[in-house]
Order: structure tokens, then sequence, then C-alpha cells
């Protein structure tokens, strides 16, 4: 079954004669474009990865498949050290400013796909939308993601730019959409799309339908990127390696964790290719991008054993020698002492564990379903097997009790003592999508989203800011909690290792520095940002 199998039930043939259907009335090929717009941090973040976009990359490449002129215009990998603070001053900036972006917009372009995936990023985004509009009045807009996906009738609501919006998986919405625009077809029925009718009512067919057969995507489109730009060493999301390259062994995620947005982005259901065609997928990674490290950026990757021991067992017989990280944070269930050493063997160097509580009820709570004793018998066999172990941990959850964040406060702690390299204590941000954004809205704990509540979701990669979601403690005593956790954590991880300082001045000295753990990673990060941005202004 391939993408024609997979394109919704309304119209298998969108993808037939496509390129002779674009032809617009002065024969000009009419062409799309997904823009990846510029980054937006904290202007105090200690966290700001810059990454290949592998959503627009799929994309694109299901369209290029079934033959239509598609383009990508990545505003990030253009203009990765282009570092400069809003005129706001509230946010930090990566990437091609507006006029960067509108100069490669090109003038056959009649869709232009926008995505949208961190709702932190929303107010400059909007306004870069509303610019666009204005300068080619004439483009479609459309929009998609993770942040589109969590409030597609506010987001239309507060830009009127916007032609059409839509959730969940986007590929084969896009494609349809697509496609009943170039033929004059009719939208009402193609589902996952949101916009305004002609009376100006909004109008919402649903959530997008999912990949039947995720084995038949095509690679992403990397071609149609400015990679090379991205191998630095600095601002990866996980350690960097000189050329790290993104993968996806999964999509979805099978839990329901309440301060998540998946659930929403991608139902509970969960798809995994198979092994032999992510090492495909690797193999030509090294072959064709040179990549020496290869980044998995899955919701959940690590879920069922006989896959991952399938997955290694394929490496080796390949002999592939390369490092493979999971920056993105897993689950440990599957995570047993087989399954790492099959890990360690077959290069993996980073491996990050997401309990988020140290507390039993506050697990109970966000139905996380990790149990504790179990995790930290998991981590102990990693730091033996010597793979960089991550702890990610959250505080201040709506009905968290100041014992509860005590708890997850020591245990982070503990974990430095242990061995643990590195470890992120992050304060509960609502985020639009969750179940608890739902529940906090129904309960009036939350108001009609604004521009300020935009704003303080940027907390989540800022120490400084005293925000609060919690009933039980103040921003301020979450973050004592947080500077102190995660300062104590990297106390013991240092203090009770000499080594470990005495390696990190070793190699900072030299004038290649490559960093041993994240925490070294985002020093570096940070000391080329200030670098960068100091020169911008200049």
């Amino acid at each position: 079954m391939g993408i024609k199998e997979n394109i919704s039930k309304r119209d298998k043939n969108a993808c037939i004669d496509a390129f002779e259907a674009l032809k617009a009335t002065n024969g000009e090929t009419r062409k799309i474009q997904i823009l990846r717009p510029f980054s937006v941090t904290s202007r105090n973040s200690y966290s700001e990865p810059v990454t290949p976009p592998i959503g627009p990359a799929y994309l694109a490449a299901v369209f290029e498949k079934c033959g239509y002129p598609i383009g990508i215009i990545d505003a990030v990998g253009e203009a990765a050290i282009n570092i400069r603070q809003s005129d706001c001053g509230l946010y930090s900036l990566k990437g091609l400013d507006t006029t960067g972006i509108l100069e490669l917009i090109e003038s056959s372009t009649s869709i232009l796909g926008v995505s949208m995936m961190f709702s932190q990023e929303w107010l400059l985004h909007r306004d870069l939308i509303k610019i666009i509009k204005q300068h080619r009045p004439d483009i479609t807009i459309v929009v998609g993601g993770e942040h589109s996906t969590a409030m597609p009738e506010y987001i239309l609501e507060d830009c009127k730019e916007i032609d059409y919006l839509i959730t969940g998986e986007a590929e084969l919405t896009f494609l349809d959409l697509v496609h009943a625009l170039y033929y004059e077809r009719e939208i009402s029925e193609i589902s996952g799309l949101w916009y305004r009718g002609s009376n100006g009512i909004t109008h919402n067919n649903g959530l997008s339908p999912r990949m039947v057969v995720i084995n038949d995507i095509p690679r992403p489109a990397w071609h149609l990127l400015p990679v090379e730009n991205y191998f630095l060493d600095n601002w990866t999301m996980g350690i960097s390696m000189g050329r790290n390259m993104p993968i996806l062994a999964t999509r979805g995620c099978p839990y329901q964790c309440t301060f998540c947005s998946n659930p929403t982005m991608w139902t509970t259901r969960y798809v995994m290719r198979s092994p032999q065609q992510v090492v495909d997928e690797i193999e030509w990674l090294i072959q064709k991008y040179n990549a020496n490290s290869i980044d998995f950026f899955d919701l959940t990757a690590i879920v069922k054993k006989d896959w991952v021991l399938k997955f290694c067992d394929e490496l080796e017989k390949r002999n592939i020698k390369i490092t493979w990280q999971l920056p993105s944070g897993t689950r440990s269930e599957a995570l047993d002492k087989d399954v790492l050493i099959a890990l360690k063997k077959t290069g993996c160097h980073y491996l990050v564990y997401a309990p988020e509580s140290a507390s039993e009820n506050t697990l109970k709570m966000i139905k996380k379903h990790v149990r504790i004793p179990r995790l930290v018998s998991s981590i102990k066999e990693a730091i033996k097997l010597e793979i960089i172990v991550k702890i990610n941990l959250i505080i201040g959850f709506p009905d968290e009790k100041l014992i509860d964040i005590v708890k997850t406060f020591f245990f982070a702690w503990r974990m430095g003592i242990l061995g643990v390299n590195d470890c992120n204590i992050s304060v509960f941000s609502c985020y639009p999508g969750s179940e608890l954004y739902r529940t906090m809205r129904e309960e009036g704990l939350l108001t009609e989203p604004d521009d300020k509540y935009f704003v303080e979701l940027t907390s989540q990669f800022d120490m400084t800011a005293p925000i609060s979601n919690c009933k039980n403690a103040s921003g301020y005593v979450l973050m004592f909690f947080r500077v102190f956790g995660i300062s104590g954590f990297y106390f013991f991880s240092y203090l009770l290792r000499p080594k470990r300082i005495f390696d990190f001045f070793k190699r900072y000295n030299k004038d290649h520095f490559r960093a041993a753990n994240l925490f070294e990673q985002r020093i570096s990060d940070k000391l080329v940002t200030k670098k960068l941005t100091i020169k911008n202004l200049s």
C-alpha cells in the first residue's frame, strides 16, 4: 500500500496528473512552499535547540512523490547564526527575519503552508503571517502542526489572514486540500480541515486521518533543505557530534499523560516502522549526508522490547558504526539490562528518561504510569554501561502538594549522587491541547488565552520567570526548587566525580570544544549565542 492508498477515501486519484493541473492561466507552474519560520525562545532561555525540521521535510516528500512542485523555506536553517532580540525585548530569535522570508517566497507560489509547532512562538509568528498576507494577498495560507491542532478556533479568530488550518497528522489532509483547490473540488468533506465559510462561520471537519501504513511514507526531503548549515557544534537537540541528523522510528504515543498535547495531535494510536526500514534510512543518511550521529525525534521511541532488540540486531548485522541518541525522552519499561547492553553495543551514546515526578501521588494525578524503583534500576544499569543519561522532571502541577515537589527535588539530588549526567527540572506550563489545559479552563483556573498567556509559556526554558499554575506553591517557591534542584544535582554529579571537572576544563581549553553531556552542550550553546547576539547588534 503506497501513498495513493494512504490518501483519504474521498479521492484516491488526488496525485494523478497533478503537475499539469497546476498550470496557471499564464502558463507558469503554480508552486507550493512550506515555511518553517524563525525560532522564538525566551531572552533568558538556557536551551535553544536548532534542528532540521523533520515535519516539513516529510510533508514535502509526500507532495514530491505525488508530482506537485514543492519547496521549503527553512528560515532557521538559512540563517542559524542570525541571532537577535525581538523588538519587544522578551525573546531571542534565530533565523531569517521577516524581510528575508518574504524574499524567498517565489512569485509562482500560490499556496504557503506554515509549520506552527510551539505555542510560545505564536505571537511573533502571527505577526509574520499578517505581514506575508499584506505583501502577497494572492497566496493561500495554510497552517498546521502541534500549536494549530491544540487551539484551531482561537488561531483562526486571532489571525484572519490564515485561510485554512489543518489539525493532526497533516500529509493526507494537506494533499487533499491542495488537490481540491487546484481542481476546484469541494472541501467540506476533507477530514482535519478548519476554515471560515463565506458567511464568516468557522467550519470544523474533525481530525486528520492517520497514515495507514507508516512504512510507505517516503523519506524526508532533506535535499530541499540547507542541511549543511545544521552541522554545527551548537544547538542540537542532544549532544553535538558534528553531523547530527534526525530520524523517526515511530509516530504517536500510546500514553495519555495529562500535561501533554500529543493525544490531541496524534490520538493514542502508536505506529512503528519496521526495524529494517529504519536501519535502511540510517545507512542512507550516512551515505548521503555523511552523518555520524542519529538523533531519534520520537515522542516515545522505546515501548516494545522485541522491536528494540531487532533494531539493534539489524545495526550489528550490517556492521554500522555510528553514534545514536534518544534526546526526546522515553519510557523505562522496556529498558532492562538486555536492552541497555544492546543499545550500548550498537552505539547508543545518550539516553533520556522522563519520569517527570518522583511522587507517586503526582504520577497518579498526571496519568504517568511509571514505577520509580524500576526506573532507578534501569538508570543504574545504563550508568554502569557508561551511557550518558539525563532525567526530565516537572514540578508545579495544579493540584500538586508541596511535599510532592520536595520529593522530586530530592530525587534530582539523589540522581546526581548516583551518577546521572544531566537533569532538567521544568515548571509545569499549561500547554494548549493537553487534558490539564481543558480541565483548568473548565474549572475557571485559566481565562481565555491572550498575549500574556503565550508570553508565560516561554518560562519552560527560563529559570528567571516566577510562573505558577500550582494551587499550593507560588512562582517564587517553584523557582527556588527548580534552581536549587538543578544546581544541587550538578554539584553532586561533578563534586563526587572530580574527573568530570578535570575533563571539562581539559576539553574547554581546546580550540574545538566537544561536550561530554547536555549540561556542557548548553554552556557552549549559551556562550556562542551571546557572542553572536553581540556581533549581530554591532
